[in-house]
């Protein structure tokens, strides 16, 4: 059987405990995850150009995204190895150098081919911040403060798909496809030393003798739960956002506008509740705060599913329900993240992969229940489908796993 060392009570050390060097960690963390979802984001607006340059079809074009994440799913467990072999420093300076790299081979790519395996490269990239940020805040701050922390990157991740775009599409008046990689390049080097300095060297508290092996990790009930809760939540998130355009058109009767309306409210609700965690966290406490987004969640989905059932909601009525919902997944998201991750420093890297790749596949999954649905007239079977989830994520939740057996 392998060794697991003894839980204790005995007060856990931390590298800060002034709100000066946690913002000194924080930042830059969140400058490199927001550097890295500016590769995907960034460059979205630039991808008809990109068709209309190197005269490819539709399928080509999209493929760049699409490979692109598929390198940030797979590389989640090869950045865990990394951070467990190498420590965080090493970590996240090979994965901002790699997206520098390919980020100007990108730039200079001379065929559809070439390009495609750098997206590829690039995404592989992108995963070092979603690996290392949460396991360095996680570790080196205490326990309200890593609440903050991660509720922090968490905005960084909601504000770059919506502003990223925007920005994208400025860009595209000056220069072409090419230009953004430029840009995404010159931004990578300006966050890589700032980032580096503000990463330890290793985790602190690492012991190498305790097991970190998968196994052990999913083995562990309470991680295994939090993870599973937090995909449900996630993916029925992911159910909307893949349905909104086409919901807004033909259940509502609207267009386009309307759906970049709905993400401009759930973006600014997510980031106003995501700022108030740490507070909510520490008044509840961390299993309070997920138990009560858990909750919200539930009730927002079955109070949307009768009031469908009843009569078509009206744009205003979904607004405030995606409002609430984003506002609530920000209450129970880095709470979460800081339970999960509340193990010896040597599991986090790999605990931190196993959650966002979790996350990931939730999301990928939501996208595929939600596709007979997009073309629907009615809200009743996408409301469904968001309720077994969000009734799933509840019910992981009850008993709340406070052990790991």
């Amino acid at each position: 059987m392998p060794y697991t060392p003894p839980e204790t009570n005995e007060p856990r050390t931390y590298l800060h405990h002034d709100m000066t060097s946690a913002i000194r960690t924080v930042l830059p963390l969140s400058l490199v995850t927001g550097a890295s979802m500016l590769a995907m984001d960034f460059y979205l607006p630039a991808v008809p150009n990109l068709q209309a340059t190197l005269g490819i079809d539709v399928s080509l074009a999209q493929a760049t995204i699409a490979l692109f994440l598929a390198g940030l799913a797979a590389s989640q467990l090869l950045w865990a190895e990394a951070l467990s072999r190498f420590g965080p420093r090493s970590a996240v300076q090979a994965g901002l150098w790699l997206l520098l790299v390919s980020g100007l081979g990108c730039a200079l790519a001379p065929s559809i081919e070439i390009l495609l395996a750098l997206r590829l490269l690039q995404g592989v990239a992108a995963g070092a911040a979603m690996v290392v940020a949460p396991s360095v805040v996680r570790a080196t701050l205490s326990d309200a403060d890593a609440v903050r922390g991660v509720a922090t990157i968490s905005m960084v991740e909601a504000i770059v798909p919506a502003a990223g775009p925007l920005f994208g599409a400025a860009l595209l008046a000056h220069t072409d496809w090419r230009g953004t990689f430029w840009v995404l390049s010159a931004l990578t080097l300006l966050v890589l030393p700032f980032a580096v300095r503000a990463t330890p060297r290793a985790l602190p508290g690492m012991d190498r003798s305790v097991n970190a092996s998968y196994l052990t990790i999913i083995a562990n009930r309470k991680f295994r739960k939090l993870a599973l809760s937090h995909a449900c939540s996630f993916g029925a998130l992911i159910i909307f956002v893949s349905s909104a355009p086409q919901l807004v058109v033909h259940a509502l009767g609207l267009g386009a506008a309307a759906f970049a309306g709905l993400q401009l409210i759930g973006v600014a609700s997510f980031i106003v509740m995501a700022s108030q965690a740490g507070r909510i966290s520490k008044r509840l406490g961390t299993a309070g705060a997920i138990r009560l987004g858990a909750t919200l969640h539930a009730v927002l989905c079955a109070v949307m599913l009768l009031l469908g059932l009843l009569a078509p909601p009206s744009f205003i009525v979904v607004a405030l329900f995606w409002c609430a919902f984003c506002g609530a997944l920000a209450v129970r998201g880095p709470a979460t993240f800081s339970e999960v991750l509340a193990l010896p420093p040597a599991q986090m890297g790999r605990a931190s992969a196993l959650l966002t790749l979790t996350v990931l596949l939730a999301g990928a999954l939501g996208t595929q229940l939600a596709a007979p649905f997009m073309a629907g007239q009615s809200m009743t079977p996408l409301m469904t489908v968001m309720l077994f989830a969000c009734v799933a994520s509840l019910a992981l939740l009850c008993p709340y796993p406070h052990h790991k057996t």
